[in-house]
């Protein structure tokens, strides 16, 4: 009995040497689980802007399905919060999104105002941020920094180029400027003022509703019938609002409608009716673009979402594809801050909007801008391209 017990003991004893010395050993094999890459995407899910902010997840969401939410062969994890369209909100979020969850990169951010909020402590706890839509133009200008860059478009830079081809290809001469109260719609405004007003045009009069305004009767009843077009500069909620009033305050068919691309996005043309129609507009993007590039975003956007993109979709699916890049050229070792900054500075692609770069010095991004019309076209309106201005002949470039 005593040695049947002792054979049992030592069995058991010799089992558990094996598993001991196994476990202790380990498997040369196995890899170390390593951390997530952890995007912060801070844009407004209520609001004004709100259907903004959704467009520019579904973009981001989009890139990330392609790649299998891996770079580098890490996982991606994206983390959303509601800026709610207020700076200290927003300001809040961040911190929660940089102290509590560390994330490695913020993006985002659809308001200009709300740009300028975040800006110093952006920089102070030196977060790199890919801007997916603020325009604030002082942000890649004199409050510009090294953790500060943009994928879609400052202020004014799509603007400037069409005040000259109002004047010297439309032969347009007086212009009423109209455009939210607030820090994008005066930065806005003043680009094409300042292309127009330099090939020779005349602003004569400016006027800037509240942003959010519901009724835009009484600023319509302003305009001033001399002029030979309106420009304005309208998003979101407020471009639908604006197209439509315009049409049935009877306007539309008495001074033409000049715009920034936003006005007549994508995102808005199904909730303007036939109003839009004739519209001419200076953008980055339009859905109607007729690239390869395009072409297959447009394809897998549709069947991923049974909708068109816009330009908010396009720019989060270009952030996206710029953030994963930077990871991926670093072979996923982004310990190093200024070595992740360097990456995504040096990012160049084919987007859907066409090529897509850095300025080397102010991070802002460059691209062509498209002079559009919007036309019906088998029942259905879309921004019909009829000029192009090249990068590298876009006066804009000249004025940072």
């Amino acid at each position: 009995m005593k040695s049947q017990l002792f054979k049992k003991i030592s069995i058991v004893l010799l089992l558990f040497f094996f598993i001991l010395t196994a476990g202790c050993s380990g498997d040369k094999t196995t890899q170390p689980e390593q951390n997530p890459i952890k995007i912060g995407l801070l844009v407004p899910y209520t609001g004004v802007f709100a259907s903004n902010g959704y467009d520019i997840t579904r973009g981001i969401e989009l890139y990330f399905d392609e790649i299998g939410w891996k770079a580098a062969g890490l996982e991606i994890k994206l983390l959303k919060e509601d800026s709610e369209m207020k700076g200290p909100v927003a300001l809040q979020k961040a911190r929660r999104l940089v102290e509590s969850e560390q994330i490695d990169i913020l993006t985002g951010i659809v308001s200009s105002s709300v740009a300028y909020a975040l800006r110093d402590y952006i920089v102070a706890n030196e977060v790199p941020l890919i801007l997916a839509n603020a325009g604030a133009a002082e942000l890649t200008k004199e409050q510009g920094s090294k953790y500060i860059f943009r994928v879609s478009f400052a202020n004014g830079q799509y603007e400037y180029p069409m005040g000259d081809y109002v004047f010297n290809e439309l032969k347009l001469g007086k212009i009423t400027v109209l455009a939210p109260d607030y820090a994008a719609g005066h930065e806005k405004a003043q680009g094409f003022m300042d292309g127009f007003k330099t090939s020779g045009g005349e602003i004569i009069q400016e006027i800037y509703p509240p942003l959010g305004t519901t009724d835009f009767g009484p600023y319509l009843a302003q305009i001033n019938k001399d002029a030979d077009a309106v420009w304005v500069h309208f998003s979101g909620t407020d471009s639908i609002s604006f197209v439509n009033q315009y049409a049935e305050y009877g306007l539309k068919d008495k001074i033409p409608l000049l715009s920034s691309g936003d006005l007549v996005d994508e995102s808005s043309l199904p909730h303007q009716g036939d109003a839009p129609i004739g519209i001419i507009s200076s953008h980055h993007y339009s859905a109607a673009l007729n690239t390869p590039e395009n072409q297959k975003y447009v394809k897998d956007y549709r069947a991923k979402y049974n909708d068109d993109p816009n330009m908010f979709s396009e720019q989060g699916y270009v952030a996206a594809r710029v953030t994963v890049e930077a990871i991926e050229a670093l072979e996923g070792d982004i310990s190093d801050t200024e070595k992740l900054l360097s990456s995504i500075k040096k990012v160049e692609f084919k987007a859907p909007r066409g090529p897509f770069s850095f300025d080397p010095k102010t991070q802002n991004v460059i691209f062509d801008t498209y002079i559009r019309k919007t036309e019906k076209i088998d029942g259905k309106l879309r921004n019909t391209v009829i000029h192009t201005i090249p990068a590298d002949k876009n006066p804009w470039y000249l004025l940072k």
